[in-house]
């Protein structure tokens, strides 16, 4: 098997210039699940419209994507937080679920898996 060299200077792609990358996830209530992410994690809702809404969390944007069928799924986000015992107790008081307990992860790193109010799994960290 060959080591691959990684580049460090690669080509880009004649013409593309990204200019923003943001996450999103599916939701099946989007006044629901924009209410959630403001009360539990501070959102800004930047854009709302009944298909797609773009919030600002920390700098970052999540996008909203209104999907009757979906069924929640782990999301890959991560939202690391000051006081991982009052974000937990956020997230439930704003309709989500805990999973579990906090873990540590690495020494003085908690993390917790939690749900939101459409089912889409993410995780809290805190160092």
């Amino acid at each position: 098997m060959q080591n691959a060299r990684m580049d460090s200077n690669p080509q880009r792609p004649s013409g593309v210039t990204v200019t923003e990358t943001f996450f999103s996830v599916e939701v099946t209530d989007m006044a629901r699940a924009s209410g959630f992410y403001a009360a539990a994690l501070g959102a800004e809702v930047v854009f709302a419209s009944p298909g797609w809404s773009s919030l600002r969390i920390a700098g970052v944007r999540l996008g909203l994507a209104l999907s009757p069928q979906a069924t929640g799924t782990r999301c890959g986000l991560h939202f690391a937080v000051g006081d991982l015992g009052a974000a937990r107790s956020e997230i439930e008081r704003a309709g989500g679920r805990l999973i579990g307990g906090a873990t540590e992860v690495a020494p003085g790193v908690f993390v917790a898996d939690v749900t939101d109010t459409e089912g889409n799994t993410f995780t809290l960290a805190q160092r």
